[in-house]
């Protein structure tokens, strides 16, 4: 069949301007936009506008080829298959639905990028190429439903079932139940984008079943052999599938520091991300003025890169600083003001990750002192203080501590600061 002809006669033509338009619509309404700014980043663009659209694009390609496989069946099409490769024959039926089913998933993100002037990139694009393959998925699914139940009620029963489960499993526990659900509902920050990994079991629970049911249309002898094998296909996937995401969490793992960076400066090299590159200069100015102070102190600093923390996305505080790498939220800090005091504390690097807070408190306080920012340090404890019994007696042992500390002479409290540091760790401490 020709290929106009072949569009001219399927379901898809006619459902078109229904199922594209509903995810417009809601990009239009609102629903479909990123939260907050998006430093033009295309993967924060291009995953707000999917988080509807998933839904609707499945639940549609699901229906319709349902629908199709229907239709085949009635007109006596299927039972051809010994002249024709039946895998031809859903092909041909199939693909108009399909390429549906990409138009609603890529026409809100082709709007969503032109409406905030943003290219895309190769990361940004994971979760679509996600969504395609899920369509294709569906379809086969559908369209085997469509050869055993009247299209009458697998048409619409698939529409709704498909919809529901897609997009109510982002309200279910266990957790993993979304991570396997054919659609990445997790809208990305500024540096964050999806490993191939976390796309993977979408792909392995779907996919499982589809193929499973496609292979029910293979010459492959005996009934029993096909059904045995397609179960086989069905356990190996959807176990898989469950076992990968059996222990992520609401946010499956996610990559960091993926944004664009403009970077200045070697040892320390200072960056920021691209798109906020006003921010470089003085950047790079107070963690120079910062290194100078600690080192007219007496104690020496060398860090290799000090990288802007906006960048880590939703993990943004949860990788430390280290002695060569320093991680102070550098663009928050410039617009508050205060990029001495957030270089200052991204300068003060306990040998563990959970050092003693009294200690760390103490280590800090002076290194504030160094660089003129104690203010801002002692405004931010009692902005974060919850009036805690123990952590008052933390803020009270650190200031005793640091006043202590100030009586020594001067060349005596580099020593000091290094040693607090130390003991602020214990033997053994992560």
């Amino acid at each position: 069949m020709r290929l106009w002809s072949r569009v001219r006669t399927s379901s898809a033509l006619w459902a078109a301007p229904f199922v594209a338009a509903i995810p417009l619509l809601y990009y239009i309404g609102g629903a479909g936009k990123p939260v907050g700014e998006v430093y033009e980043y295309a993967p924060t663009v291009v995953s707000a506008p999917l988080y509807a659209a998933y839904a609707f694009a499945y639940a549609a390609v699901a229906a319709l080829a349902a629908w199709e496989g229907g239709r085949l069946k009635e007109a006596g099409v299927w039972r051809l298959a010994p002249a024709r490769s039946r895998y031809r024959i859903a092909v041909g039926a199939l693909w108009p639905v399909v390429v549906l089913g990409w138009l609603t998933v890529i026409l809100p993100v082709v709007v969503a990028l032109v409406d905030y002037g943003v290219w895309p990139t190769g990361p940004s694009l994971r979760p679509v190429w996600l969504a395609m393959v899920m369509c294709l998925a569906h379809a086969v699914i559908g369209f085997a439903v469509g050869q055993r139940v009247p299209k009458a009620i697998a048409a619409p029963v698939l529409a709704i079932g498909v919809w529901v489960v897609v997009s109510y499993s982002v309200t279910l526990d266990p957790a993993w139940l979304r991570n396997v659900s054919g659609a990445f509902f997790n809208k990305l920050m500024l540096g964050e984008a999806v490993p191939y990994r976390v796309l993977l079991p979408h792909v392995l629970l779907t996919g499982s079943i589809a193929l499973a049911l496609a292979l029910g249309w293979a010459r492959l002898g005996k009934a029993v052999l096909r059904m045995v094998l397609a179960l086989a296909v069905i356990a190996a996937g959807s176990g898989t599938a469950c076992a990968m995401a059996a222990d992520w969490g609401y946010t499956p793992p996610l990559l960091a520091d993926q944004a664009p960076m403009a970077c200045s400066g070697s040892a320390p090299r200072v960056c920021v991300p691209r798109t906020l590159g006003g921010v470089l200069k003085p950047a790079q100015r107070e963690v120079s003025e910062v290194i100078k102070a600690f080192g007219a102190a007496g104690v020496g600093l060398a860090p290799a890169l000090v990288s802007d923390s906006l960048t880590q996305g939703r993990q943004a505080g949860e990788r430390p600083s280290t002695a060569r790498t320093w991680r102070p939220p550098l663009t928050a800090a410039a617009r508050e003001g205060q990029l001495r005091y957030a270089v200052t504390v991204a300068a003060v690097v306990p040998p563990c990750l959970r050092p003693d807070p009294a200690r760390m408190l103490a280590a800090t306080l002076w290194a504030t002192g160094l660089t003129g920012t104690q203010r801002d340090l002692r405004k931010d404890v009692v902005t974060n203080s919850t009036g805690a019994p123990d952590e008052m007696a933390v803020r009270d042992r650190a200031e005793q501590a640091y006043l202590k500390a100030r009586t020594l002479p001067e060349d005596e409290q580099a020593t000091w600061y290094r040693a607090t540091l130390r003991a602020a760790c214990p033997a053994g401490s992560p």
